[in-house]
């Protein structure tokens, strides 16, 4: 096994975002805290399976999902793999992650998903997007973080309270 090498590099509005090939995967850093690689992607997938599990039978067929994070692209093209799934949105704030998936390696991974007319690329934070937009959907795949002991940043530590999910007060 080879050391990582770095192959992009970026300021975002959240900090330091890097993109790592080590050997023949991937790997995405994010303020110097590792995020995900490619190495195996089972997690991700049981979570889009269970979500789609979860719902009545009546509304499996044509169902929406909300993906929170991008990442390397598993739950996205698992997602896009099962025609059952009506509408796939996925809200990613970090630019870079986006493009590495449309116009960078990540594009092994998820090109096809990308492609698919049910897919939706927002370039938002989850947060914000679950606080302000009118947007429903049938299920919700949170894969943002290491868990809620582990934030990738503080503002995503609402997300695992009761009242992470409730909409902002007006102001």
């Amino acid at each position: 096994m080879s050391g990582p090498v770095t192959l992009d590099r970026r300021e975002g509005p959240h900090g330091e975002v890097v993109l790592r090939r080590r050997d023949e995967h991937y790997e995405i850093i994010a303020n110097g805290t590792f995020l995900m690689d490619t190495s195996d992607g089972r997690s991700e997938r049981l979570l889009v399976d269970a979500a789609l599990a979860a719902l009545p039978g009546a509304r499996r067929a044509g169902a929406s999902v909300l993906v929170g994070g991008l990442g390397v692209g598993f739950s996205l093209a698992h997602a896009a793999a099962d025609p059952r799934w009506g509408r796939i949105v996925v809200a990613e704030r970090e630019e870079a992650i986006i493009d590495w998936h449309r116009r960078g390696p990540l594009a092994a991974i998820s090109g096809a998903a990308l492609a698919d007319p049910r897919t939706v690329i927002l370039h938002t934070d989850l947060v914000a997007h679950v606080h302000t937009s009118a947007d429903t959907y049938d299920a919700l795949c949170l894969d943002i973080d290491n868990g809620p002991d582990w934030t990738v940043t503080e503002d995503n530590e609402s997300l695992y309270s009761a009242r992470g999910w409730r909409p902002a007060p007006p102001v």
